[in-house]
């Protein structure tokens, strides 16, 4: 089959430029063709080596540095060029011979905006891709998922461990379970430690995240060996980064913490990752019940086991023992988890060796696309 992904997502890091890869690396293997459909003058932040068809109706439209008065209308011009875009893919699907096209980031605006194009009535199955459905999203996703039913091409994959979104009425909506994401330097990374022990915490660095009581958690704790924490943030806002700075600047006399502000890609984001033992996400918030976490299914991927917010994807722990849970109640209850998680990774790290590798087999990409495309 010959697969269009239609990319219109820039992003200065992240995990949207991974999850394009996965689709395109595993579409190759399977012995499809993908080729890639992306907005006039796209910038892509790394190479894909596939063939790319650019779409009419104008560039991506984005936020970045934008004036708070001006967000307004490059929302609506925003959503005026997505319809351009979905138009113009109609007509390009059939002029390059595709036979079916995958939006790989969508939100309920992506039906809304598709169900306003000849799109809608493609001769070849549409898959929107949504990374969960948050608590207060699901009525607007139904609404949307409602009308698109009519179309018997139009199907909505909802990347999540849960059915809360699934309907007997709305057979083309459907629960597809998360991929890891793999390195690309090398094909299946081996389970490691180092002394001393490496920890990382990664990713796009938010308020939300809360990373000051772990930081205050890691400074008091004690525990069976040396350790190193690794603290890297890639940041899209201003404010953001010169938080991370600022805290940076705090903490810089404890021993064993180092600080990396940067927006890793490709083989810089897999190095770093594969440097470290185990992976810190203890930030909770409840919509990561709704949504998966891509870190956490990077850390599967990567074979790191990983110590977490109860709320982040709560059902893979059940299933597989590839780290453990922490309460996230204050710094107390933080030391005391990191304490017993960081002396189970130095004494006898193997426990959780078994659990990654049969949660590697349950979530890889080879079972992704065929749950998608074998509809």
């Amino acid at each position: 089959m010959r697969v269009a992904i239609l990319e219109s997502i820039i992003m200065p890091a992240g995990h949207e430029v991974e999850f394009d890869r996965i689709i395109i690396n595993e579409l190759k293997r399977q012995g499809h063709e993908p080729v890639l459909m992306v907005p006039e003058n796209f910038k892509f932040k790394v190479d894909y080596g596939v063939d790319v068809i650019y779409l009419d109706g104008g560039a991506v439209v984005t936020y970045a540095g934008a004036a708070k008065w001006k967000k307004p209308f490059l929302s609506l011009l925003r959503e005026k060029r997505r319809r351009a875009w979905f138009r113009s893919a109609a007509r390009k699907l059939t002029d390059h011979n595709c036979d079916a096209l995958i939006i790989p980031t969508a939100t309920y605006r992506y039906v809304k905006a598709l169900l306003d194009t000849f799109l809608k009535n493609a001769a070849v199955p549409i898959h929107l891709i949504f990374h969960g459905i948050g608590k207060g999203e699901n009525r607007r996703f139904l609404t949307q998922a409602e009308r698109a039913s009519r179309y018997e091409n139009i199907y909505l994959d909802v990347i999540t461990l849960r059915d809360d979104m699934l309907r007997s009425d709305l057979p083309r909506v459907r629960a597809v379970a998360p991929p890891v994401f793999m390195p690309s330097i090398e094909k299946r990374p081996a389970f490691t430690t180092h002394h001393p022990l490496r920890l990382g915490f990664f990713g796009q660095f938010r308020k939300e995240k809360n990373i000051i009581p772990l930081l205050d958690a890691f400074k008091s704790a004690t525990f069976n060996g040396s350790v190193e924490l690794l603290v890297q943030g890639a940041t899209a806002k201003p404010e953001d980064g010169e938080l991370f700075d600022s805290i940076a600047r705090s903490y810089a006399d404890v021993e064993g913490l180092t600080f990396l502000h940067a927006n890793l890609i490709g083989p810089e984001w897999d190095r770093a990752l594969l440097d470290v033992d185990a992976i810190l996400m203890p930030y909770g918030a409840e919509r990561y019940r709704y949504h998966w976490s891509a870190m956490l299914f990077t850390a599967i991927g990567f074979n790191k086991p990983v110590l977490v917010s109860p709320e982040i994807n709560p059902e893979v722990l059940q299933q597989y023992r590839v780290g453990e849970s922490i309460d996230v109640s204050d710094v107390d209850t933080i030391r005391r988890g990191l304490e017993r998680f960081v002396n189970q990774m130095i004494e006898n790290p193997s426990v959780y060796q078994e659990g990654l590798q049969r949660a590697n087999e349950t979530y890889s990409h080879r079972r992704m696309i065929q749950s998608m495309l074998e509809a």
